[in-house]
């Protein structure tokens, strides 16, 4: 399959390096893989599947992004280079790094993780955010990854591209139709299994469309969400914050609560309702970015 390639110079520093380590398990699909530093996953966009491939070159302070897909992906460049600068945060977030140098922690952080951007997101859209908030629920972070990257494998459509199987993530048709048992076989457990099947049922049916969730207030999307069976408080502002970008975290989740204790309480360990409060009052409109940042200085040994 022919490749096609657009070399994008970027105008503020980024380190593409960094910005991997943010995967926490880099070798397996996803959907998205990393391998070599060069960052692989396929995009479903209006019936086609878009293999793509990024990579970087040239330094931090001056860095160039490599993105290659096929002929049929030329055609859907902006939508393309949209969905890779958010899954990415790939932009220069002056004003925040102005807040982060007014605190003494922030301003350390800043400085080890120079070229990180923005927060990005650990979704192509709220069907596949919401499916993963689901399998993430309770379990560790990286458990959560292998159990996606069963689901991918099994369910997700995929092509070969520059020599690898690339995937998309998996449709709400082809989920809704699975059997509980093949779910379970990717290391599901009965209930999660249950709740995915049954809410892509609702989604493929046209009962619920995802992306409708963007425009409506925060208790609305959370009202929405944990109208279905499996879907709590925490599972929506993790859709909130890592599917849709809004301002807020998921502050009962137990790595947000040891990296923002570690960095302000000490180490001894808050509660959700502490974490929230904090993070309200401390970081205001860059809750989720500092959020972001710290956990990535608190997996790293910042």
């Amino acid at each position: 399959m022919k490749a096609e390639r657009w070399i994008l110079p970027l105008s503020f520093p980024f380190n593409w390096n960094l910005k991997l380590k943010f995967n926490v398990l880099p070798e397996r699909p996803t959907p998205a893989f990393v391998k070599e530093g060069k960052w692989f996953r396929a995009f479903k966009i209006n019936g086609e599947l878009i293999p793509v491939m990024v990579s970087s070159q040239g330094s931090i302070e001056k860095p160039r992004l490599l993105v290659s897909t096929t002929s049929a992906g030329l055609k859907h460049r902006q939508r393309l280079l949209n969905l890779i600068f958010r899954l990415h945060g790939i932009a220069y977030p002056r004003e925040l790094y102005r807040f982060m140098g007014r605190d003494r922690v922030l301003r350390k952080v800043k400085r080890c993780l120079h070229g990180f951007g923005r927060a990005g997101l650990m979704a192509a859209n709220l069907y596949e955010g919401i499916v993963k908030a689901i399998i993430q629920q309770q379990i560790s972070l990286r458990v959560a990854e292998h159990l996606t990257a069963n689901l991918v494998e099994r369910f997700g459509e995929y092509t070969f591209f520059l020599g690898e199987k690339v995937y998309s993530f998996p449709s709400a048709e082809t989920l809704a139709e699975a059997g509980v048992k093949e779910l379970r076989d990717c290391g599901l457990s009965r209930r999660k299994a249950e709740y995915i099947k049954a809410f892509s049922k609702e989604v493929s049916l046209g009962n619920f469309n995802p992306e409708e969730l963007h425009g409506l207030s925060r208790e609305e999307i959370v009202s929405r969400l944990t109208a279905f069976k499996g879907l709590g408080r925490w599972s929506a502002e993790l859709v909130m914050a890592a599917s849709m970008g809004l301002n807020v975290i998921p502050a009962d989740d137990l790595g947000v609560r040891k990296a923002i204790s570690h960095y302000y309480f000490n180490g001894k360990l808050q509660s959700g309702e502490a974490v929230r409060k904090f993070a309200g009052e401390r970081f205001g409109e860059f809750m989720l970015d500092v959020t972001v940042y710290l956990l990535m200085a608190y997996r790293s040994g910042i």
